[in-house]
């Protein structure tokens, strides 16, 4: 049985211009419902991770924080539909090197500000896609995602600024004189909606001004042509670092370069389900 084609030609063509695209394509009905019973158990019994990335909820042992999640976040990042997506635009053979849970509580939800991921991910050579999936209506006024179109094109990563500031979800802002923020798109997104985006692709998220939280859930994938060199990553307390513990998982395909190691980080998560 082949690929599904969820994307039209079309559709591959904006993502590869944009570096960003919202498809056709929602969540099945029952996955999304049973997405959205976890990430408000996760919140439940975790409120302490509110307002900062929530690394490895997908992940058996529990990953970076600890977590007993629902396998609801692992079946979602494997789920065939959203695996078909990542094929088309990344090839056949797909390595899952992270997901995290995003949830900015009403009112208070922080800014996120402008960065690209591929800044500090140890990936050789340099290539990847990310599906974040609205776990809840995404609006401007809770504070959807924002993209610079085309800013995936360019190879040079821009400097940042670790200034901490007062309502960012993290330090590390790139600095705006290598792009022009006047471009920036602003993408809501319906629940069980997602948007799929470059590993290079800069982006950010304005604070949650609205009456109610907005989560998302972010799956991210490397090519099986790429190495994930977990000792060169960049290693930061900063809130959803970590990347050099990363549990890599072959979501489809074959390990094409036979040296990403499935192994590492495993320790740090536990073996436990």
């Amino acid at each position: 049985m082949g690929v599904s084609q969820a994307l039209s030609d079309d559709d591959v063509r904006r993502y590869r211009r944009d570096g960003f695209l919202v498809p056709e394509y929602r969540l099945p009905d029952e996955l999304l419902s049973r997405l959205v019973s976890a990430t408000e158990q996760l919140i439940t019994d975790r409120p302490d991770l509110i307002d900062q990335p929530i690394v490895g909820p997908h992940l058996p042992g529990g990953g970076k924080h600890g977590l007993h999640a629902d396998r609801a976040f692992l079946d979602v990042a494997t789920y065939p539909g959203l695996l078909d997506i990542v094929e088309q635009l990344t090839g056949p053979d797909l390595i899952l090197m992270n997901a995290l849970m995003f949830y900015k509580r009403a009112e208070q939800g922080p800014k996120v500000p402008w960065h690209r991921d591929g800044f500090a991910l140890p990936i050789e050579p340099m290539g990847g896609t990310s599906l974040w999936i609205a776990v809840t209506e995404s609006t401007v006024a809770n504070g959807c995602l924002r993209f610079i179109p085309g800013s995936h094109l360019t190879t040079n990563p821009g400097t940042y600024d670790s200034t901490p500031r007062p309502g960012e979800m993290f330090s590390g802002s790139l600095d705006k004189s290598s792009f022009d923020e006047s471009t920036a798109v602003d993408v809501p997104l319906m629940a069980g909606q997602l948007v799929i985006f470059d590993v290079c692709t800069i982006h950010g998220s304005q604070p949650n001004d609205g009456t109610s939280p907005r989560a998302g859930y972010a799956c991210r994938y490397m090519p099986g042509t790429s190495v994930y060199e977990h000792d060169k990553a960049v290693v930061s307390k900063e809130p959803g670092y970590g990347h050099e513990t990363r549990a890599l998982m072959l979501a489809r395909g074959t390990d094409r370069t036979g040296r990403n190691d499935f192994e590492r980080g495993h320790a740090r998560v536990g073996a436990s389900s």
